[in-house]
């Protein structure tokens, strides 16, 4: 890989994702854009997922990493410190891009901190469009436990170098990136595109058994860069939740 700068790093991390990976790195060298590079950071997988990604090493745009790590995020961090472009997106292993022209669309917009698009998540049930555009203020998602998926979050590198994936969160690092990132008064832009494909269930945050661990870290990151909002919206939250709950229960 030519070490010159680009613009933009799209990174994946991955571990035993072979029936996955892929989807992913065609949907990811495919795109029109010129100016970006590729990582993909395996976590020694023994399940032939390496063998997949060799395959790619001869692209100009893609580096690979080979090496054990201590969890998702310790991962991202890593991929985060190996970035040459200036603007960083995280892929997922079976995620991918919505068409190959959404890079080369972004690019342009990349001029603040953070920069977002829409996400189309494929569930069980169905495909839902993800927009948290104007009128879904940062504030008022963070508060209700929500951010934009960061398959759909482009974040200057320098930022993400600074702040980091903190990785005493198991699940909900990404989340706390965000409220941190809003704490610090990082400029945030909304762009009305659809960015990538989520496959929804195979998520950390949307397995139904890390439901709960997953609340409990949205609060224990919102307690700490924002006590005072923690405690007034503690009560109605938690009876939200006790309904949600009993719904879940349910089904």
């Amino acid at each position: 890989m030519d070490m010159r700068k680009v613009k933009i790093s799209v990174v994946t991390v991955c571990y035993n994702a072979a029936d996955t990976i892929v989807e992913t790195i065609e949907s990811v060298l495919g795109q029109t854009c010129e100016d970006m590079e590729y990582l993909i950071i395996d976590g020694l997988s023994g399940d032939g997922t390496a063998e997949l990604i060799r395959k790619y090493e001869n692209d100009p745009k893609v580096r690979t990493v080979f090496e054990t790590d201590s969890g998702l995020y310790n991962a991202m961090n890593k991929g985060t410190d190996l970035c040459c472009g200036e603007y960083v997106i995280f892929m997922n292993s079976g995620d991918q891009f919505y068409d190959e022209r959404v890079l080369a669309d972004m690019l342009p917009c990349l001029d603040q901190d953070l920069v977002y698009g829409n996400v189309l998540r494929r569930r069980a049930d169905g495909e839902e469009l993800e927009k948290y555009h104007g009128k879904h203020k940062l504030m008022l998602l963070l508060l209700s436990g929500r951010m934009m998926s960061h398959q759909s979050l482009f974040t200057r590198t320098e930022v993400m170098r600074r702040l980091r994936f903190d990785e005493q969160y198991r699940i909900c690092a990404d989340y706390d990136f965000v409220v941190r990132a809003k704490k610090q008064k990082c400029s945030v832009r909304y762009v009305d595109r659809t960015v990538s494909i989520v496959e929804n269930v195979a998520g950390l945050s949307s397995r139904v058994n890390n439901y709960d661990l997953m609340r409990k870290e949205d609060d224990r990151s919102l307690k700490n860069s924002y006590p005072l909002f923690y405690y007034l919206i503690k009560l109605p939250k938690g009876f939200v939740r006790c309904i949600k709950r009993a719904r879940e229960n349910q089904k």
